[in-house]
């Protein structure tokens, strides 16, 4: 009975065995494929983004161009000088050409195709019906890529050019941006790629027969495991397909089957040796378990410690402090503007610098230290045997220059820097949460202080959290007890010097404190949510005094005001903007809403949307701080937008820098060709004022033109109150 006892007990080890190794070796090629997948598509991504965003930028100058022959009614003197110019900001176009009447007339440069000139693209049969489409459309095109006359193969962007006739609209011509496929595919990493066994196709539909072509690819051709993504071009679509190397290796599987078949075997012929296995599953389950232990208590994407694990280290160090009057440091990181990462790279990019900036932190710290990933761009470093306040000032800077040294992500080079909040142990804190709060705090007041520096904790810090929670507390019943007040400034059009409306900036009349400024209360309303109740109120105070304004002077004057993103992402904004004004009886017209570029950046679509909502009810649009931000002029075009606001850090230094005054002069053209007005913020001197108008800047703001003040009306007068 013992021996068939045996062999069963054989066979039922030898399928267990087999099964289980069977369904590992599955799982661990399903696992391989999917991430193998994940990765491809990832990069599949990146690389048609770069061919995107260097396309969108190189045909930006043809708008450039476009503008200026506009303005110089079809006479274009020192077009090389310009052309040059263009050519030096934009980057990426190989020459631009004019072509009058369809005539190609200038290139810059013309060394290497002088072949081009005299080329009549109307009549071409290769590219007409591009150029035709142009001149129907009124709309940039992109013809190719294609071979040149004069040699190579490119892509060639046409604005068509139309001036001002008796009759309307007359087409002048076009202004071009030729680039080279080569130099476009340069931006991409396909090339590298390639070198690593990837393959790629890039492919459009003919604009004639319709039928899909492949224009660039790859020495080898395309396997099996393709991954592909649209790019979005002028007039067309291109696709960007890519297959990865070494597709699934067969054999592994196999190697495994027949590793997990072997081991059945041998297990089952040697039974006996199966005592040892309950130790063998012992040990396994404790290293799972420490596994286990390892994530909860660290973070996943750098592998340092979290803040679990940080405050129990914390609590640990009390301890030790209290009973043998050892001392530490807390710091508290955060890094300063990494929101401009993710909202131009993208998130994976973001990941890949906090990676980067975790492997500095613990290269300057000792093994001993403690360096953690508190959440979101915030770390804590916990210094332990920190006797000396120099000492960890010194180890703070040494940290803020690690970090602020350049980071390469996606072939560009980024520089972050950030601010430290430091607590001492045990003087700043006798238990976890409190040191936490006023490394915090200290964090806080190394940002206010204008970031990339390091402040020790004081107590005054904890004052002003006090006073904010304060102004938190009085904020709850400051609309209701109407002690808000609106001033005005006002904006000029600076072609007929005359006043057109004006901006309403909220204050804050504080019964004991006086008046306050928003920077005081306008980020703690945002945080609590109290922004949207001031927000309607600004809207409601601004619409009777648009009444005031048309009643002094017989005329609909605007008035604009300023939308926070908390309450332009609220749900009734729409409604509560629409009772507004139909209670005031206001013409909305005469009403203007600003938002910040920023703002729009969070959801896109549902932005899109709500101006459009905005705009259908009479309201215009306007972006606030435009060109401090990250929307590009692709995007630009979606938008529902009457106005620009150009901020005043490009109009401080108009008279004295020329890059600003090329920026300036290039987002006025820009918004020109969109037909959007545009306005300039800041403006105090007569020089900026000057400067803006040559650039033909549709309108002014500033102090120059007056300071914002208070509106007040009487039965006998209108009259402007200086601020006090």
């Amino acid at each position: 009975m013992r021996i068939p006892k045996i062999r069963l007990s054989c066979v039922v080890v030898f399928l267990l065995v087999t099964a289980a190794g069977g369904y590992w070796t599955h799982l661990t090629q399903s696992l391989a494929t999917t991430e193998r997948g994940v990765l491809m598509r990832d990069l599949v991504n990146s690389q048609a983004s770069a061919v995107e965003r260097r396309l969108s930028r190189s045909l930006a100058s043809t708008y450039i161009l476009a503008q200026e022959v506009r303005q110089n009614l079809g006479m274009f003197d020192g077009f090389e000088l310009y052309a040059d110019e263009i050519l030096q900001s934009i980057g990426g176009v190989s020459n631009l050409q004019l072509a009058p009447d369809g005539i190609i007339r200038y290139i810059h440069p013309l060394a290497g195709n002088e072949k081009a000139i005299g080329h009549d693209i109307l009549k071409d049969d290769r590219r007409r019906k591009e150029a035709l489409l142009a001149v129907e459309e009124h709309h940039l095109t992109l013809a190719g890529p294609f071979e040149l006359v004069q040699g190579g193969v490119a892509v060639i962007g046409r604005n068509p050019v139309y001036l001002p006739s008796e009759n309307g609209e007359k087409f002048w011509g076009f202004a071009s941006a030729l680039i080279f496929l080569e130099d476009l595919l340069k931006v991409t990493e396909l090339d590298q790629l390639e070198n690593k066994g990837y393959r790629y196709e890039l492919l459009r539909q003919h604009p004639d027969t319709g039928v899909e072509e492949v224009f660039a690819q790859s020495v080898e051709p395309l396997n099996q495991h393709t991954q592909s993504v649209s790019i979005n071009v002028p007039n067309s679509t291109w696709r960007l397909v890519m297959s990865r190397p070494g597709a699934a290796v067969n054999w592994r599987a196999a190697a495994g089957y027949l590793t997990s078949l072997f081991a059945g075997l041998l297990l089952a012929w040697i039974l006996f040796y199966f005592l040892q296995q309950p130790e063998k599953l012992k040990k396994v389950v404790k290293q799972k378990t420490e596994e286990l232990a390892s994530l909860a208590f660290h973070d996943h994407l750098t592998g340092l410690a979290n803040r679990r694990l940080l405050s129990e280290q914390l609590a640990q160090v009390l301890r030790q402090s209290e009973r043998y009057g050892t001392q530490g440091a807390l710091l508290y990181l955060d890094l300063d503007d990494f929101k401009r990462v993710n909202d131009s790279m993208g998130h994976d990019a973001g990941d890949l610098l906090l990676e980067q900036i975790a492997k500095r932190l613990s290269s300057v710290v000792r093994d001993s230290d403690i360096v953690s990933r508190l959440g979101g761009d915030e770390f804590g470093v916990l210094l332990l045997d920190a006797n000396s306040v120099r000492n960890v000032g010194h180890i703070a800077e040494k940290l803020i220059e690690q970090i602020e040294q350049p980071v390469a992500i996606e072939l560009k080079q980024f520089v972050v820097s950030c601010s430290i909040g430091i607590a001492m142990i045990p003087a700043d804190g006798a238990d976890v949460s409190t040191l936490l709060r006023n490394a915090d705090l200290a964090m806080y007041a190394a940002k206010h202080a204008g970031k990339h520096k390091h402040m020790f904790f004081d107590p005054v810090y904890q004052q002003q959290a006090e006073q904010n929670l304060r102004i938190e507390h009085d904020l709850c019943s400051a609309v209701e007890n109407d002690e808000f007040v609106l001033h005005y400034q006002p904006l000029l059009d600076m072609k007929q010097n005359v006043t057109v409306g004006y901006e309403a900036l909220v204050r804050w009349q504080h019964p004991e404190k006086g008046l306050i400024y928003p920077d005081q209360f306008i980020g703690i309303a945002e945080e609590t949510g109290k922004i949207i109740d001031i927000g309607y109120w600004v809207i409601r105070e601004a619409c009777e005094v648009l009444k005031v304004l048309k009643r002094q002077h017989g005329r609909d004057l605007r008035v604009a005001v300023n939308l926070s993103p908390r309450q332009f992402r609220d749900p009734n904004l729409l409604d509560e903007i629409r009772n507004i004004v139909r209670a005031s009886a206001i013409e909305p017209t005469s009403l203007e809403i600003e938002i910040t570029e920023s703002t729009l950046m969070d959801d896109v679509d549902d932005a899109v949307h709500t101006l459009q909502q905005l705009q259908k009810m009479g309201i215009s649009i306007a972006i606030d701080d435009f060109g401090t931000g990250y929307s590009s002029f692709a995007l630009l075009k979606r938008l529902p937008v009457d106005k620009l606001k150009i901020d005043r850090s490009f109009v401080m230094a108009l008279a004295s820098d020329s890059s600003d005054q090329k920026i300036v002069r290039g987002l006025v053209a820009m918004a020109h060709t969109l037909g959007i007005k545009v306005v300039a913020e800041g403006i105090e001197t007569s020089e900026q004022h000057t400067l803006l108008k040559r650039y033909r800047c549709d309108f002014g703001q500033g102090y120059l033109f007056g300071r914002p003040e208070p509106i007040v009306s009487t039965d006998e007068e209108f009259t402007a109150v200086a601020e006090s």
